[in-house]
């Protein structure tokens, strides 16, 4: 940016020899100040028709930002473009979007430790670095008990004062059933692995006298509720349905598009993938449990090692036998996708965090792999089981080096980039066709060890497998397109989430209720800290200051979320005390935070507070 500065021999000639050196400097400064820059810079996020919660929150904030003298905009752009932005090429200056909130909050470490801040994905897009952070971010790595939620509020604390990013909300989710259609699991949220699979079609099923046609029309917590709306007199009868599928609605076409594990752009639904391909264990009820894996145990004579056994006649869906060695390349393969051809590593972006948790990988036998792992405490440790185990006969050919227009230098693999529309994983469910932006199609993996061994009491509930012969995702552009869907019998569930207008069709609707429960992401601000003005933390506290969180989530959310300033907030490790409050009321928001009113003045002085200046029009300035 270049700004205007008149000379000092030009303000004598404008305003004559007889002013004092003090008055000049002062006229020059003045005149400085006025033919500086205003400071721009934009908000980038996605369509209102992909997310108008993640579009609302942007606007809003860009409204506060102008209210304050800032010139900002609202850049609408796809979800593939937005994450590649923020994960991939750094290209960004604000986002309004999500992050997912795993079960364990060692995600903070790859998501604000400054040894990721190179990396791409969800290790550090925002560039943070902190010495202090890092160091609790690796204690509470081998601790547990209360010595580690200590640790974890010590992390949050300074989160929350240096502002990487501003959290606003953990929503609520809500999806519409046809209850006279099929039975869900009461404890499960409807779209995940679990509730797919103990999922069982209700004996009375009624169907549409006439179906019309299957094609497209034009992450969360258990413990959800249901409302419904009363059943009334329907043109259905009891003739069977051709074919006995459970038909699922999405919002999100993507899926259609890319069934790439390793593809970060395409991933913001792991449900999909871990229908698809397995991994050795897997979180059910916040705990992790033996999945692919017979069992595990930590060795006697190097209890940083645990000894994983794989489970009798695994196969992949092509037929071949699943292997230790597949395990260990699995973890060789995300920890480097190039599989040492260049001359550094390409680690996969949708992996890094949990795979970096492994030191090192080898198969003892053809049943039993060990992972090494560095000073990690077992629980923590575990994370890295749940990655999804990939065929090394499939992937390694994929470790080649690549080029793509949409990832501005660095290095990529073909791995990391094929859309892989023909998995071949070793899931409940295989893949049996896609319909670009219209339909997924897919079909219980007869070999599938759920459906052929005896389970242990874990996994009693999934014994037999899917209770269908088929499960489909239908494209619907809209949830209120959704809930048509869903009311005519073309499909028996929503898989995507409902907006608070589609929420309202759904309960007004016959036949259909509706489930909510508590989503497992958090709507934030992200800062590039590779740039200014956002290098400066005071700057990013006094933003932080413009967001009004219980306005946002009454007008924004319908009520239906948790403000929180930490995106452990709704966790067991939520910190308390006096300490803590105040750290929250320094990062009060300036005004009326119920209707959201900035007080402008006090607002104002935040930013000049930080090291800014205004013009006389009211404009902040580019910093010099």
């Amino acid at each position: 940016m270049s700004t205007s500065r008149l000379s000092r021999r030009s303000l004598l000639a404008l305003t004559g020899v007889g002013l004092t050196s003090g008055c000049i400097r002062q006229l020059e400064s003045t005149f400085s100040r006025d033919h500086q820059q205003q400071l721009s810079f934009s908000i980038k996020t996605v369509p209102a028709d992909a997310d108008a919660v993640a579009t609302k929150v942007a606007r809003y904030l860009a409204t506060q930002l102008q209210r304050v003298g800032i010139s900002a905009s609202v850049v609408p752009v796809s979800r593939e473009e937005l994450l590649r932005s923020v994960l991939l090429n750094h290209d960004f200056d604000v986002y309004v979007y999500r992050f997912p909130l795993p079960w364990d909050p060692d995600f903070l470490r790859p998501l604000l430790h400054s040894r990721y801040a190179p990396d791409v994905g969800w290790q550090n897009p925002f560039g943070y670095g902190d010495l202090s952070l890092d160091s609790l971010l690796e204690r509470q790595q081998a601790e547990r008990g209360v010595v580690r939620t200590s640790t974890l509020t010590d992390a949050q604390h300074r989160i929350v004062e240096n502002q990487p990013f501003t959290p606003v909300a953990i929503p609520h989710t809500a999806r519409a059933t046809r209850p006279d259609r099929v039975d869900w699991p009461v404890d499960e949220p409807i779209h995940s692995v679990a509730a797919y699979l103990g999922a069982r079609p209700v004996e009375t099923r009624r169907f549409p006298s006439r179906v019309p046609p299957t094609a497209a029309v034009g992450n969360v917590t258990a413990n959800e509720s249901t409302q419904t709306t009363p059943t009334t007199t329907d043109t259905t009868t009891d003739a069977p349905q051709p074919a006995n599928r459970l038909r699922m609605t999405i919002t999100d076409a993507r899926p259609t598009e890319n069934l790439n594990p390793l593809s970060t752009p395409f991933r913001s639904d792991g449900t999909f993938i871990r229908l698809v391909y397995d991994s050795l264990g897997r979180v059910l009820d916040d705990e992790m449990h033996p999945w692919m894996a017979a069992s595990w145990d930590w060795l006697d004579d190097d209890s940083s090692t645990l000894a994983v056994r794989l489970r009798d006649d695994l196969e992949w869906h092509d037929g071949n036998a699943i292997t230790a060695a597949d395990v260990a390349f699995t973890f060789r393969f995300l920890a480097d996708t190039s599989l040492g051809s260049l001359d550094q590593l390409v680690p996969s972006p949708e992996y890094r965090g949990r795979a970096s948790l492994v030191d090192s990988v080898s198969a003892a036998s053809s049943r039993e792999v060990h992972l090494s792992f560095g000073d990690v405490d077992e629980t923590v440790a575990l994370r890295a089981l749940s990655v999804p185990i990939l065929p090394e006969h499939v992937w390694e050919p994929y470790a080649r080096p690549t080029s793509v227009s949409w990832l501005d230098g660095g290095r990529v693999t073909e791995a990391l980039v094929r859309n892989n529309l023909e998995p071949v994983g070793s899931g409940p469910f295989r893949v049996t066709g896609t319909s670009f932006r219209e339909s997924l199609s897919l079909e219980p993996f007869d070999a599938h060890f759920l459906a052929t061994q005896t389970l242990d009491e874990s996994l009693a509930r999934f014994e037999g497998g899917f209770a269908f012969d088929g499960l489909e995702f239908i494209v619907a552009p809209s949830g209120g397109s959704a809930i048509k869907l869903l009311s005519s019998g073309v499909v028996d569930a929503t898989a995507g989430l409902l907006s608070s207008d589609a929420v309202k069709s759904a309960l007004a609707t016959p036949d259909i209720s509706v489930r909510t429960g508590v989503s497992r992401w958090c709507y934030h601000v992200g800062y590039n800290l590779r740039k200014p003005p956002f290098t400066n933390p005071r700057f990013r506290r006094a933003v932080a200051r413009l967001v009004a969180r219980p306005y946002l989530t009454e007008s924004v959310f319908d009520g239906r979320a948790y403000g929180v300033m930490s995106p452990l907030a709704t966790t067991e490790f939520s910190p308390t005390g006096e300490s803590w409050t105040t750290v929250l009321e320094e990062l009060r928001f300036v005004g009326n935070h119920q209707t959201g009113s900035l007080d402008t003045s006090s607002a104002r002085s935040m930013f000049e507070d930080a090291g800014y200046t205004y013009s006389k029009s009211g404009e902040l300035l580019v910093q010099r």
